[in-house]
């Protein structure tokens, strides 16, 4: 009985120690944000979120983050325009593919800048995205905030158009999360 107790003791130490060094942090959704921007050949525009869900593991002195899950819902994006919104979320199918969502659990981190490797998916289709973002922490707070670009066309969406003119394909996400 004892060399079970402690052959067991021995198995689970490295994970009970490994769990103990981790920090899960959830974003604060009235701080952090996800933005995207759009050119139309009339005009430009971003649409905003707020309705941001993220989650990062990080180690207990929170200097190097391991992992992100991110997701936003499509119909929480505010353009300014009603018409607007709702052809977007008509266009990528908003009631079928409610949510974008991204992963990774591989992240290089160098000083306050990180090389962030992970899957987004959109419109029912994942893809690999790398993008650099920089990490700065503020006090217990950790913010966290970059940009890259997506291409609707590898997800399957058509661009809208406006007038007998289409959208660009190409189209930039800026986030910015606070834990």
């Amino acid at each position: 009985m004892r060399k079970s107790f402690i052959l067991t003791c021995f198995l689970f130490t490295p994970v009970l120690i490994l769990h103990a060094q981790t920090v899960k942090l959830q974003n604060q959704k009235e701080k952090s944000s996800i933005t995207y921007s759009m050119s139309h050949p009339l005009h430009k525009w971003d649409g905003v979120s707020k309705e941001v869900s993220s989650v990062i593991l990080t180690d207990q002195e929170r200097t190097t983050i391991s992992q992100v899950a991110v997701t936003v819902k499509l119909a929480t994006f505010d353009s300014r325009n009603a018409n607007r919104d709702s052809h977007m979320l008509e266009v990528a199918e908003g009631i079928k593919f409610p949510n974008v969502t991204f992963t990774s659990g591989d992240i290089q981190q160098k000083e306050d800048k990180l090389l962030v490797k992970g899957k987004l998916t959109f419109h029912g289709i994942t893809k690999d995205l790398t993008f650099e973002a920089s990490k700065k922490n503020e006090g217990k707070n950790i913010r966290v905030s970059g940009d890259f670009e997506v291409r609707l066309t590898d997800f399957n969406v058509e661009p809208p158009s406006l007038l007998g003119f289409v959208t660009e394909d190409s189209f930039k996400i800026r986030f910015q999360m606070i834990y």
